[in-house]
């Protein structure tokens, strides 16, 4: 007999039992590509250890020493730059009466290229923002309209439970463990998740049926042609 049958009910299936199943969010990459694929992905999926550590116990040092002990980030910064600054001007000094090489600082600047192209990505999120405000301002679509007030509705209960520092500590925690945990369980959060998003579905269409079709929506104004 197959060895699947004699699985308890209460009990899942193996993993290869979900191995045709449609990815999250119809993505056809793996996830290190997803991320990016560079040094970045590798930290956040736990390829590079000694990275990832380090990430998380300076996030976890740095929210333990702004929130326990009183210190603002500007203070800190401040400090950290003048003992920076201090020793580099020590150590070029010394470096000169001793005829040592200085101390090996790269130039800091940033290229006109890697500005322009960080306005328009910039520029390009906020008109997509704008162009949702707009049409959500004037009535338009009335499924967008629910979507902007939940989001800004989780975003308003989530922001008071925490202050700024503690949510963005969390949000560091969180790309340190999601991104690692999907990628090792994909396959099984795949199934779930595709299930939990047909059902989802169901629902909203019989939602969309009974109750948003018979909302009138705003009528649309025709351009005048000259």
């Amino acid at each position: 007999m197959n060895n699947a049958a004699n699985i308890p009910a209460n009990q899942p299936a193996p993993a290869d039992k979900y191995a045709s199943t449609p990815r999250l969010f119809g993505r056809k990459q793996p996830v290190h590509q997803v991320l990016g694929g560079g040094t970045t992905a590798d930290v956040l999926l736990w390829r590079k250890q000694h990275l990832s550590v380090g990430l998380f116990v300076g996030a976890t040092l740095a929210w333990t020493l702004l929130e326990k002990t009183g210190y603002t980030v500007l203070s800190i910064v401040s400090n950290v730059t003048l003992f920076l600054v201090v020793i580099l001007f020590v150590w070029s000094n010394v470096a000169a009466l001793l005829n040592r090489a200085p101390p090996p600082l790269p130039e800091l600047s940033l290229s006109e290229d890697f500005v322009l192209s960080t306005a328009s990505s910039v520029r390009l999120e906020l008109n997509k923002a704008l162009a949702i405000a707009h049409d959500v301002a004037l009535g338009k679509d009335f499924k967008l309209f629910l979507k902007v007030i939940a989001v800004l509705w989780i975003v308003s209960t989530v922001a008071s439970w925490f202050n700024l520092l503690t949510l963005i500590y969390i949000c560091i925690v969180l790309a340190l463990t999601l991104p690692f945990i999907y990628d090792k369980y994909e396959d099984v959060i795949d199934h779930h998740a595709n299930r939990i998003s047909e059902q989802a579905q169901a629902h909203y269409k019989k939602l969309d049926e009974n109750v948003f079709s018979k909302i009138p929506k705003a009528p649309v104004k025709e351009k005048k042609i000259q």
